[in-house]
């Protein structure tokens, strides 16, 4: 566990360096947050969760350089070094893509602060909150793993990960859904398991089926990243697609 945990602050540490990853968050949680600022501003109906918002595409846009994370380490040519260490592949990778979500969670501050520059109003402040946020948090990293996973065998992780992405964080209720397709959406929304978390962080009514459906679809995530991290590092070794591209 100590080892572990070193290689995490390690990882975290190399991951602030990376100018590209540091600007992205500040840039998405930023350009929301004025969107938000200026769809509002009008009539001044501000109803305190646009802040929120920013947040939550602040922290999911961190979570998508999750297999860039790992594009990064293989350009660097530490990769092959890091999974054939003393360390088992799945803490290793988890490690790896760990500070994407760790970083992410600068969001929420970054935007109540630029909020206050703005005079915007800050509600939802309770413990229900800090659940959601520890839950979001924990969600992106298991998604953010297991679509890395796939993306090993690949050099184009940051070109392709969006694309699976960024239709999850859509269907998790994260943008307002017109009444007229709210009935077809709806069941869709019980398969992404960001629909629990935002829906904690916006204070919204979550039904017990919301609940059951959301653990069932970690734990299967899970399982399948515990499944297969073996069989596609091995796999990945063996056909040498680890190294520099």
């Amino acid at each position: 566990m100590k080892k572990f945990l070193h290689l995490i602050g390690f990882q975290v540490k190399e991951y602030v360096k990376n100018t590209y990853f540091v600007n992205l968050v500040l840039i998405q949680t930023t350009m929301m947050m004025l969107y938000e600022y200026l769809a509002h501003y009008v009539h001044h109906n501000y109803s305190g969760q646009e802040w929120l918002i920013a947040g939550v595409i602040g922290l999911w846009a961190s979570c998508t350089t999750s297999g860039g994370a790992l594009g990064f380490q293989r350009f660097q040519g530490t990769l092959p070094h890091l999974l054939n260490g003393a360390l088992p592949p799945f803490e290793v990778l988890l490690a790896t893509l760990a500070p994407a979500a760790i970083y992410g969670l600068v969001a929420f501050p970054l935007a109540a602060l630029e909020a206050l520059i703005l005079g915007m109003p800050i509600n939802y402040l309770s413990w229900e909150l800090l659940l959601g946020i520890v839950v979001l948090w924990f969600t992106a990293t298991v998604l953010s793993y297991v679509v890395s996973l796939i993306f090993v065998l690949s050099k184009h992780a940051m070109q392709y990960e969006e694309l699976l992405l960024l239709p999850i964080l859509l269907l998790s209720g994260f943008l307002t859904i017109p009444p007229v397709l709210l009935p077809y959406l709806e069941p869709l929304q019980l398969l992404s398991p960001l629909t629990l978390p935002i829906q904690i962080i916006y204070h919204q009514t979550v039904k017990p089926i919301t609940i059951i459906f959301y653990f069932l679809i970690i734990i299967l995530f899970i399982l399948s990243a515990l499944k297969m991290t073996n069989v596609i590092v091995q796999r990945a070794i063996k056909e040498n697609r680890l190294e520099i591209f």
